[in-house]
């Protein structure tokens, strides 16, 4: 009886704790419960026609949804635990995000950390998840990434809203495999620090980026009052301050002096230095312009390095071995062979108001005595005046006119047309001006096809390179070594040696000479950068770019390929 009652016991037992189990099995989890909140919210199994955004953050539903989807909706930022560790690790590349030059409140930093803090309050009091609100946080948490990681791609800021003529071939970047590559290595700072751009020049930036928002922190540097040019042997308490003003930015030691009031030799040095780091004449007094430069607030410097950063995220990730750099700002033209140069130029870049269009091409051939086929712009504004004034300028400048571009177009007798009746605005009429000393080409131009057809040439103006500011041209980059540059690219022909060029050109004759390969040539627009000797260098705006930028809204979603 007694064996049997303790049977009747355990089998009531074992029901009990099956039915338990089952009970269990069929209980909800967190992240169950979660995932369900993450379908309503972002439109179910099929996407929604608009899916609203986390509050604060815009909308970027295709790839939310893509994102979710291919996860079958599951919280990417936590568990049945809660939020994972990895939660926490972005949220530190938020805080960090200003040492990238870009602005953490960009990516809701005060939402994710007001997130975070409730939810490990409900952890600390044992009190059960809020379910909505794990849900919101994870949306919060993905699109702050994916912002976040296209802003690290492809830039925050849109330049070809400022710069029209800033020609930019977008990145294909799968923002969803990288999140998902990011959560599984569980390795989220060195995912999204994978997607700086590759090249030495972004990380010179980046580290005196931090160096300058240092001495932002310390106070910055005092203005120099204005006054008479300060130069050797000037004294006084403007020397004092200008003396503390290049300790600051590292043009001068900070030692001891007995005369801090006196301009000595070693403040000259200093004052050199930083002249050829801004692009001044090196003369070492300051007068109008470096004392211009020199009280640019430590602030306005940090925004000018930030928004250089931001701009070379525009640049390929794959420059070449061997390239041609050009930075309009700079005025310089750099042959790259293993990001070393093996050769340097001065250029000279467009106006202001025809401003050289920013790009990467591949150069493919060069032209000896080229042709001059003159734009239509500038054949109305400049050469149909200069007609009508001279009769006889076209044979003075040795230019042909024609009425198309056509290879079989017929070369027209000037002479036989009425140029007082002709306009501007009909101008049905095309000019070529022919090889020769008046050729604004000069004897060699460098082809690379491009949209904005622009390319690189000689110019008969070579007195232009001796000015410090060189912003002369309708668009297109002047160079000051074109037969140098033109033996460089044909070294590989062995017949091409720099005695050939030079006697080719003296043929007048014009002449197409096809690279062996092609070459890439990346114009560029860079106001701040770090040069080889690792001294960070400021360059004048000259197309008002800087001033600009910052005032426009931050980019969103411009990531191509499967981001869209």
């Amino acid at each position: 009886m007694f064996i049997k009652k303790t049977i009747s016991i355990l089998t009531l037992l074992t029901v009990l704790t099956l039915l338990a189990l089952s009970d269990i099995s069929h209980a909800e989890t967190l992240t169950d419960q979660v995932r369900t909140q993450i379908v309503n919210r972002i439109g179910g199994p099929e996407p929604s026609a608009k899916i609203a955004p986390p509050e604060g953050l815009p909308s970027l539903s295709p790839l939310l949804f893509q994102f979710y989807e291919g996860r079958e909706f599951r919280p990417a930022w936590s568990d049945d635990f809660g939020p994972s560790p990895e939660a926490e690790d972005f949220l530190e590349v938020i805080r960090s995000a200003y040492r990238e030059g870009l602005n953490p409140e960009d990516y809701q930093l005060n939402k994710i950390e007001e997130g975070l803090s409730d939810l490990y309050a409900s952890q600390i009091g044992l009190e059960p998840y809020d379910v909505a609100e794990l849900a919101g946080l994870d949306l919060i948490l993905t699109q702050a990434f994916f912002l976040y990681a296209s802003h690290m791609v492809d830039g925050r800021v849109d330049h070809q809203n400022i710069y029209p003529d800033w020609v930019v071939n977008e990145k294909s970047v799968d923002l969803a495999a990288v999140l998902n590559e990011a959560l599984e290595a569980k390795e989220m700072q060195k995912t999204l620090a994978d997607l700086e751009p590759p090249y030495p020049r972004y990380a010179g930036l980046k580290e005196t980026l931090v160096q300058y928002q240092a001495i932002a922190e310390s106070g910055g540097w005092a203005q120099v009052p204005s006054g008479p040019k300060l130069q050797m042997g000037s004294r006084g308490k403007r020397v004092a301050i200008l003396r503390q003003r290049l300790i600051i930015s590292g043009d001068l030691a900070a030692t001891v002096q007995d005369k801090p009031y006196v301009f000595d030799r070693d403040l000259e040095s200093a004052v050199r230095k930083f002249q050829k780091r801004h692009g001044l004449k090196d003369d070492g007094r300051v007068g109008k312009s470096t004392l211009k430069d020199m009280n640019v607030p430590v602030e306005t410097r940090i925004r000018q390095i930030a928004l250089n950063m931001d701009r070379l995220r525009w640049l390929s990730d794959d420059m070449g071995r061997n390239y041609i750099f050009v930075n309009i700002a700079d005025f310089s033209l750099e042959v790259m062979e293993d990001e070393r140069p093996v050769m340097v130029m001065r250029i000279i870049a467009g106006k202001d108001e025809q401003r050289s269009c920013v790009l990467s091409a591949k150069m493919t051939y060069l032209e000896l005595n080229p042709f001059w086929r003159v734009p239509d712009s500038i054949a109305a504004k400049e050469i149909l005046p200069q007609i009508k004034k001279e009769p006889g300028y076209l044979e003075q400048k040795n230019i042909k006119v024609f009425k198309d571009w056509k290879d079989n177009a017929k070369e027209m007798d000037p002479r036989l047309i009425s140029w007082p009746r002709v306009r501007a605005s009909n101008l049905g009429y095309k000019f070529r001006q022919e090889p020769g000393p008046l050729n604004p080409l000069g004897r060699i131009k460098f082809i690379f096809p491009n949209e904005c057809e622009i390319y690189l040439h000689d110019t008969p103006a070579r007195h232009l390179f001796g000015r410090t500011r060189r912003d002369l041209s309708h668009g297109c980059i002047r160079v000051e070594k074109p037969v140098e540059l033109a033996t460089y690219l044909l070294r590989n022909k062995e017949t091409w040696m720099q005695k050939k060029i030079l006697t080719e050109i003296k043929k007048g004759k014009r002449q197409v000479v096809m690279l062996t390969e092609p070459v890439n040539v990346h114009i560029f627009y860079g106001t701040a950068w770090v040069d080889r000797d690792g001294v960070l260098q400021f360059r004048n705006d000259i197309y008002h770019a800087d001033e600009i930028a910052y005032d426009l809204p931050v980019k969103r979603g411009h990531v191509a390929g499967a981001t869209q």
